[in-house]
């Protein structure tokens, strides 16, 4: 069994490793436009912001590459995110304070990103909120 799950984790970074090799369709993200998030990609970004609220520079692209999604608007979406919190906290009355530990950017093992990726596949179609 543990055989078997490293194989696959291996096969998953080797198959990751060929989409970073033939890079990002760059023509499909249009220079000034936005594009607007599919339900599975704001339920994977918000399911990884509840692990990291500052995911590693490898997670984003990791997550990029899975989610198709470009990694500057993967970063923007994590700033935002956390502005907003921080807005909501402030418009309560509550100080949010900033814990250093907190702040310190998390790796996210790929193994994990894929498995996220696909429980959230599944309550999407599951729930046809596609």
């Amino acid at each position: 069994m543990a055989a078997e799950k490293t194989k696959n984790v291996k096969e998953l970074e080797a198959a990751l490793g060929l989409l970073k090799l033939s890079g990002f369709q760059m023509n499909r993200y249009c220079a000034g436009k936005q594009m607007r998030k599919t339900r599975l990609q704001t339920c994977v970004l918000n399911r990884i912001f509840e692990i990291s609220k500052f995911p590693s520079s490898k997670t984003i692209i990791d997550l990029a590459l899975l989610i198709n999604v470009h990694p500057k608007s993967i970063q923007k979406w994590f700033q935002n995110t956390r502005q907003a919190i921080r807005k909501k906290g402030c418009a309560k009355g509550i100080l949010v304070l900033a814990d250093p530990e907190e702040h310190s950017a998390m790796d996210i093992p790929l193994p994990v990103l894929a498995d996220i990726v696909e429980v959230e596949k599944r309550i999407v179609s599951r729930f046809g909120l596609e």
